[in-house]
């Protein structure tokens, strides 16, 4: 019997100008959470620059990405293998390691599940409970580790935006090990979290053969449109991906507007500071808002629990006369239809949303 596998995303820009009856340009989309600084200036002048690159094959090693990225990262390009976004090398690893049974904490990203089932493997979830607000207890996890190949982490976790100590996620690995478990620990967002090295488990890929870390580069370059990710692993790992995944998998301008987003040191740092002050802002005026609960985040997004009687639906309808879009919950697993979850922007659009959500809401503050 096949299995119906789902891909739900927020971003769909297209789908939703369709919906909408509007030209995509006028949509303001708060359900992919990308850098709200957008590319760095660089990156569209390489690019540019190096039209003429399409003439030939990309460089199926994606050398200079993975030297750029080590200078970012401090972590060796030897570790490395680079992706057509980081969504392809979660589907690699699986197809490499096949897992009969993959251990998944949810609510979490949706990919993960579809990654197990096209690979062969079977789902064992782990239901995290909404009235702790969907926070992970590593140790109760760390129970449910018999008789599983692979457990995934999401860190820090999407939709809800929590986040793990390197601690917390170390000791998994540890006790992972210890009954044979593979962990793959998602940091697609990381680059995002205020002192990510405290948290960060990139460094320690080689240490532990059984660590494997997925890193997306399009979400904090602002690139999605390109799609750029790498996985971080021992060598060993390192060269069996390689030697499995598709010879160009990266194009020619996703490498090169990579190499110069990277380069560009002092947009990244202004990038991050940007985000941890408007995300504190927007936070506190979504604290606000009569009918709605935002959780506190640690990265570009939040995650809003409907509390006056809206479900995600109807709040979507509602502000599509203001041409916004957030991203509806309903379709992550162990998570119902009192969601959604918001990217941070800048300030002009993020008082765009609150005006919209005031205006649907009721003025009345709590």
């Amino acid at each position: 019997m096949l299995t119906t596998i789902k891909h739900i995303h927020g971003g769909n820009l297209w789908a939703a100008a369709l919906d909408y009856g509007v030209n995509p340009k006028e949509l303001l989309d708060y359900s992919a959470n990308i850098n709200p600084l957008g590319p760095v200036p660089g990156a569209y002048e390489a690019i540019k620059a190096n039209l003429e690159t399409i003439l030939h094959y990309p460089d199926p090693h994606c050398c200079a990405v993975k030297e750029a990225l080590s200078r970012w990262t401090g972590q060796a390009a030897d570790n490395m293998v680079m992706g057509n976004g980081a969504v392809e090398l979660i589907y690699l690893l699986m197809a490499t390691l096949k897992p009969e049974r993959v251990l998944i904490p949810a609510p979490t990203f949706s990919e993960y599940e579809a990654a197990v089932l096209v690979a062969g493997g079977s789902l064992a979830d782990f239901l995290l409970p909404e009235e702790n607000q969907y926070k992970l207890d590593v140790e109760a996890l760390a129970g449910e580790l018999p008789g599983v190949d692979l457990v995934v982490l999401c860190n820090p976790n999407n939709p809800t935006g929590h986040l793990l100590t390197r601690e917390e996620v170390l000791y998994v690995v540890r006790e992972a090990a210890k009954h044979r478990v593979f962990v793959l620990v998602d940091e697609a967002f990381m680059d995002f979290v205020a002192e990510k090295d405290h948290y960060s488990v990139a460094g320690q890929v080689e240490e532990f053969s059984n660590l494997f870390v997925s890193y997306s580069l399009t979400k904090f370059l602002g690139i999605p449109g390109l799609r750029l990710g790498a996985g971080l692993g021992n060598r060993k790992l390192i060269r069996e991906l390689t030697d499995r995944k598709d010879p160009w998998n990266v194009n020619c301008l996703a490498q090169i507007a990579g190499v110069a987003s990277l380069e560009d040191v002092e947009h990244l740092e202004k990038s991050k500071e940007f985000v941890q002050s408007e995300k504190d802002y927007l936070w506190g005026e979504l604290a606000k808002i009569t009918g709605i609960e935002p959780f506190y985040p640690s990265v570009n997004y939040i995650l809003i629990k409907l509390t006056a009687g809206w479900n995600s639906k109807s709040l979507q309808q509602e502000l599509a006369p203001f041409r916004i879009m957030v991203r509806d919950c309903a379709s992550f697993k162990n998570m119902d239809d009192t969601y959604i979850r918001v990217a941070v922007k800048d300030r002009k659009s993020n008082e765009r949303l609150l005006k919209a959500l005031r205006a649907i809401c009721g003025e009345g503050e709590k």
